[in-house]
């Protein structure tokens, strides 16, 4: 949670170190104003206020710091992210979906981007083939899992016009497979042809702003589609499920990691 208010306040990095019992997280930013949106995001969404800012003049000292704290995240069963310049072990190794860290959510390392890239991969015989739309797609890596799952096509769709760079670098670092198809579209749901239809939605949002877009996703997708949902904290999960399924979506499968929940519904 405290990485996605980062990003979203426009984060650079961040570094997680032991502090006595407890992580101490610091976070880097190139503008004051973003630092200070996000101490008081912490202290009203985490209920942290011992957050502190500090200007360090030189950037290449944390950025060099930050890259020697990254390391290669496996989301599946060898399956692995990180960016260009750090490989993973080769060992077992089935892919390597090459991320930037910057600006975009979705880097492998949080827990609700590895729950829905699982799902994914689970659902294989699902997806390949398929139309798959990814919500809030962030650095666009449902989109890359996707296509490595089989899917025939994918479009993502980020709200975030500073997700556009790395969007373009990624898709460079990862073109599709098999003659699979990904674009990413910057806007809301509104921008997408209202022609196309899709399989498989997939989105990894916080269920405040997930809950809200079922209406419009309804209009967007095929008979017998599939939804997968992640973002979602455990305890919120029966009220995720219940609005789903006002709007015919039922729970056929889900994973949980930590605090955060996952499920796979179905809609006939």
């Amino acid at each position: 949670m405290a990485a996605a208010i980062g990003y979203g306040c426009g984060m650079g990095g961040c570094v997680e170190e032991p502090f006595g019992r407890d992580i101490k997280l610091t976070f880097y930013f190139t503008q004051k104003n973003e630092a200070e949106s996000a101490a008081a995001s912490f202290a009203e969404v985490l209920s942290v206020d011992n957050s502190t800012i500090e200007f360090v003049p030189n950037n290449q000292d944390w950025n060099a710091k930050w890259r020697e704290s990254m390391e290669p995240a496996q989301i599946a069963d060898g399956v692995w992210v990180s960016p260009t310049w750090l490989e993973p072990p080769k060992e077992g190794r089935r892919a390597w979906l090459k991320i930037e860290p910057k600006m975009a959510f979705g880097t492998g390392h949080h827990e609700t981007t590895r729950l829905a890239a699982k799902m994914l991969i689970d659902k294989s015989e699902a997806i390949t083939g398929k139309s798959i739309l990814d919500i809030g797609t962030g650095s666009g890596i449902l989109c890359f899992v996707a296509d490595y799952a089989g899917a025939k096509s994918c479009l993502g769709v980020e709200i975030d016009e500073d997700c556009r760079e790395n969007l373009e670098e990624n898709l460079r670092d990862n073109p599709p497979r098999n003659g699979g198809d990904i674009e990413f579209l910057i806007g809301t749901l509104g921008a997408v042809d209202t022609s196309r239809k899709f399989d498989v939605v997939v989105m990894n949002m916080l269920s405040t702003e997930s809950i809200p877009l079922l209406a419009q996703i309804c209009k967007m997708i095929k008979k017998e589609s599939i939804l997968i949902w992640s973002g979602i904290l455990a305890d919120e999960k029966d009220e995720v499920i219940t609005a789903a399924k006002q709007f015919g979506f039922n729970l056929s499968n889900s994973q949980t990691e930590n605090e955060w929940w996952c499920g796979a519904f179905s809609c006939s």
